[in-house]
């Protein structure tokens, strides 16, 4: 069986720290805790060392928003690269790639979110897959508040009607398209991904959906309805939601298959 260099070295380093005098000595007089906390490294289930580095992953991700909002609401360098970036875009736009990035961009739209959704919603309903179905909603139900708080608590404008492909109403910050795009597309990649075994099947599911996601970013940028960081912003937001949904979704699987066994 070929072995995966990241997990046995986790498991050598976990190994090492448990049998250091210091952790044997707090083992014996907080024998709970100290297995609680040797149980977040454990590499064998997801509630283990998987889901410690999403919750890590998931701080970092909030850390990084969060300055990424101060900078945008105190009008700091973030800006001024904003509209730089927008400007050396529309000098570049041509007919034919705004025309193509805006049947792209369309994915993102509230219709196509719904329709996309209820398919989704329709697939797990006849499996009864009541997990996976609750994942899926409490990720777009997560992304659709925090989006709509967001734009009404920082009630950032738009570029400028000039370079604007077209005509889109509502604040800016952060982009409901990017936001939506990781999260929609990401739980739909996983959970296919989920019943793919073949490997390379994998690898073109996560490039495809990859691909997307990023189309739908950039061409938010490149038809001049949103900034840089509005789109930045709402990746972070929206992987933060992708999170979530994942870990729901491994949680109950674990307790479930748990359960099973007991």
């Amino acid at each position: 069986m070929k072995k995966i260099i990241l997990i046995d070295k986790v498991r050598s380093a976990t190994n090492w720290v448990l049998h250091q005098p210091v952790v044997v000595r707090l083992r014996q007089r907080f024998p709970r805790l100290t297995s609680f906390m040797a149980a977040r490294f454990d590499t064998n289930y997801f509630v283990g060392l998987p889901l410690t580095l999403m919750v890590l992953a998931g701080a970092v991700n909030i850390m990084l928003l969060s300055n990424l909002t101060e900078s945008v609401v105190e009008s700091e360098w973030i800006v001024t690269v904003d509209k730089q970036f927008t400007t050396m875009l529309y000098s570049m736009r041509s007919d034919w790639l705004s025309q193509a990035l805006y049947l792209i961009t369309l994915l993102g739209n509230q219709e196509a979110v719904f329709i996309i959704g209820a398919v989704v919603s329709l697939v797990l309903l006849v499996k009864k897959n009541w997990v996976a179905l609750f994942a899926f909603w409490i990720t777009l139900a997560g992304v659709g508040l925090s989006v709509k708080f967001g734009k009404t608590i920082i009630s950032r404008n738009r570029p400028m009607a000039d370079v604007a492909y077209y005509v889109v109403e509502h604040f800016s910050f952060p982009s409901g398209h990017a936001t939506t795009a990781i999260a929609l597309f990401g739980m739909i990649a996983y959970l296919l991904h989920r019943r793919l075994r073949v490997p390379w099947q994998r690898r073109l599911l996560v490039t495809l959906a990859l691909l997307l996601i990023l189309l739908i970013c950039f061409s938010r940028i490149y038809l001049g309805v949103h900034y840089l960081s509005d789109v930045l912003a709402g990746l972070l937001l929206g992987l933060l939601w992708l999170l979530v949904g994942i870990s729901f979704m491994e949680v109950m699987q674990y307790r479930k298959k748990k359960l099973n066994n007991s």
